[in-house]
């Protein structure tokens, strides 16, 4: 176990972590030659939807091998929107490199996934990359890093230049250089120009492993210089305890052997190797599922204690579950190399463990449970429904097939529209899904925003007289009706009594009138929305004895409501929500506006349980609030999110009333 590691790499979108994960890859001789993002060759990215968009829309995994080391990399999707399902991943893995470009001002989008890693107390480091673009600026990011994170992110290596001039870099704890030449890594002799830079940044490297090593600080205050092999002890200890976060740099695509080296050396020395036991009792978790339509699912699994056969019964714990394995794998992206049995520290991929989910626990039959990580609820909807008729027969397998290979999309009915509705984290989340259902499944879906569910209602009160007569010849059909309607408070419903004198209308026939009464609120006389907070009044009326039946006094009451709801001075509902945001302090502004902007009513605005953001409280109409995440996240460069529930129903202001007449009736 000791040459196992499982390191994840994760950082902002297109910051160049499948680029460097093929590096790694190609440098180990894992791969023949490395794959390109732009060509749609990679290992990792081998969805056609990744392909497409030319950026990972899911988790992916790989492994390769060096003379000290047994490595898997899990490429974790960087896009904001496909992010949250790595959460899982990030739940199965010893460390995590953290890619991020030499741009100061997208250190901040890194800052929700650097809590998470801390929450986790897993061990990462940075990693600096595209040196060589032009613009680049290693010293600002790092200040940035400092500024956002603290001193114990601290430069292990800095760059031997930058742009177009990026050549290299200078390992601190080793006081040594190396360049790319020929796409290989070459030492070199650390100039007088680099001297004073390098001397600089290695003394506050030593401080920062000073701060959990009072030997070494003593050392320090001294002037003593510590002797290398106590500052490689202190480097390893202080890593994989999560206690320093080391800086690292490079250019994933133009220093090939130089990046993938370094990277290579930090993860063997100063990552930890995996905990667990062989020999004890099986305990594994799953943390991604992948479903194939023809080769069936597969379940890529963390050991973390025991050994898995690619035969054995297993006990989902999770759900109370037993299932039998059909075979195991070690995946190099899309490819799977067949196994006979995974021990404590791998993660392997075992072969239709039906039922079995992402973060269930698998075990020998020990009663274990192991935590799954929380992801965030999905904001965005679409209302989904198939294009042919003869997919509804298919359409909740599918769509259960979907959710399956990632949590983080949910399928619910609408509470008051019963539409069925697709969620995800976001826009793109969400066709990116409905473009796998189509090439997996052949499932064509028509997708719309979704309804507002808006409602009607009354102001005034009114008193209405209804006869229904008709002849046919033979029997015919009669039933007169008053009613009474008087508005209700908001929020209590519709109610209806009956209040006949002397027999004019039967007992038996009062229930009939309140069907026909109750039918006729389904569709209100402003825009056909349902009418609510009514009460209903039956006063008067009069029957035929051969004449009369239910149907004929229950069309009576219909009528009666459909002629005097207009009188009664109709208005238009609207929902209204309750929002709660979370946003960064220097976004609260430009928030707060857009609110107000969307006839929103703020509440309260007070700090958040988070160190530089801001809770903002707001009641708004749902209607104005249909791309609110994708809107939100934009002004907040991603770090902002909110949560919303259903508050009341609101009168809609009279342009909004004419505008959804006008919808309607378009």
């Amino acid at each position: 176990m000791t040459r196992r590691r499982n390191v994840a790499v994760v950082g902002p979108f297109h910051s160049g972590k499948t680029t460097l994960i093929e590096a790694i890859l190609a440098q180990c001789g894992a791969i023949p030659r490395r794959g390109s993002v732009s060509d749609g060759t990679t290992t990792t990215d081998y969805e056609p939807e990744s392909i497409d968009r030319a950026q990972s829309t899911t988790v992916g995994f790989a492994y390769c091998s060096t003379a000290n080391i047994d490595l898997t990399l899990v490429d974790c999707p960087g896009f904001l929107e496909f992010a949250e399902e790595a959460k899982f991943a990030l739940a199965g893995v010893d460390g995590a490199i953290i890619v991020i470009e030499p741009v100061p001002a997208r250190v901040k989008q890194t800052r929700t996934l650097v809590e998470f890693l801390d929450e986790r107390k897993l061990p990462h480091c940075f990693f600096v990359n595209k040196l060589d673009k032009p613009g680049s600026d290693f010293r600002g990011t790092l200040a940035e890093l400092n500024a956002t994170f603290g001193n114990r992110v601290v430069a292990e290596h800095i760059p031997i230049g930058e742009a177009e001039h990026f050549r290299g870099y200078i390992d601190l704890a080793e006081q040594r250089a190396f360049v790319a030449e020929k796409g290989v890594a070459k030492e070199i002799e650390i100039g007088p120009e680099l001297e004073a830079p390098a001397k600089e940044a290695r003394q506050k490297l030593l401080e920062a492993l000073g701060d959990f090593d009072d030997h070494l600080l003593e050392e320090l205050l001294e002037g003593v210089e510590p002797p290398l092999d106590e500052v490689r002890t202190d480097l390893r200890e202080e890593t994989s305890k999560d206690q320093i976060v080391p800086v690292l740099v490079g250019a994933g695509i133009t220093d090939i052997g130089v990046a993938a080296n370094a990277l290579l050396d930090v993860i063997e020395k100063q990552f930890p190797a995996p905990d667990g036991d062989p020999k004890a009792p099986l305990v594994a978790q799953v943390l991604k599922t992948i479903v194939h339509p023809q080769s069936g699912k597969l379940s890529v699994a963390r050991i973390w204690d025991g050994t898995l056969n690619a035969d054995a019964t297993l006990v989902d714990t999770s759900r109370d579950l037993k299932v039998r394995a059909a075979g195991l794998y070690r995946l190099q992206g899309k490819k799977q190399e067949p196994l006979t049995s995974a021990s404590a520290g791998e993660i392997v991929a075992v072969a239709r463990l039906e039922g079995v989910l992402t973060g269930d626990t698998l075990t020998s039959g020990a009663k274990i449970v192991r935590e799954i990580p929380q992801i965030a609820e999905p904001l965005f909807a679409v209302a989904i429904k198939p294009k042919e008729k003869l997919d509804e027969a298919k359409l909740s397998q599918m769509l259960a097939r979907i959710c399956e290979e990632d949590p983080t999309l949910k399928i619910v009915r609408a509470e008051f529209t019963n539409e069925l509705q697709l969620l995800g984290i976001g826009e793109v989340h969400v066709t990116t899904a409905m473009a796998k259902l189509s090439r997996k499944y052949h499932l064509a879906l028509e997708m719309k925003p979704p309804m507002v569910a808006y409602r009607e209602t009354i102001t005034q009160p009114t008193e209405i007289h209804s006869r229904y007569k008709h002849q046919t010849g033979g029997h015919g059909q009669f039933a007169d009706v008053k009613i009474k309607i008087e508005p209700r408070e908001r929020g209590h419903g519709v109610t209806f009594e009956e209040k006949i004198v002397g027999g004019v209308v039967p007992r038996q026939f009062w229930p009939a009138v309140e069907k026909g009464v109750r039918e006729a609120l389904l569709k209100g006389p402003i825009a056909g929305y349902p009418v609510v907070d009514l009460h209903v009044m039956l006063v008067d009326g009069a029957f035929h004895s051969v004449d009369s039946s239910e149907q004929a006094f229950r069309t009576a009451g219909g009528m009666a409501m459909r002629d005097g709801l207009p009188k009664c001075g109709p208005v238009l509902l609207e929902p209204i929500v309750y929002v709660e945001a979370v946003v960064p302090e220097d976004s609260a502004s430009a928030i707060l506006g857009g609110l107000t902007a969307k006839r929103g009513q703020v509440l309260s605005f007070e700090p958040a349980g988070q160190r530089g953001f801001q809770r903002v409280i707001a009641f708004a109409p749902q209607s104005e609030l249909g791309n609110y995440i994708t809107e939100l996240r934009t002004a907040t460069q991603g770090l902002g999110n909110y949560t919303w529930r259903h508050e009341r129903f609101d009168p809609a202001p009279p342009k909004v009333s004419q505008s959804v007449r006008e919808a309607v009736s378009a």
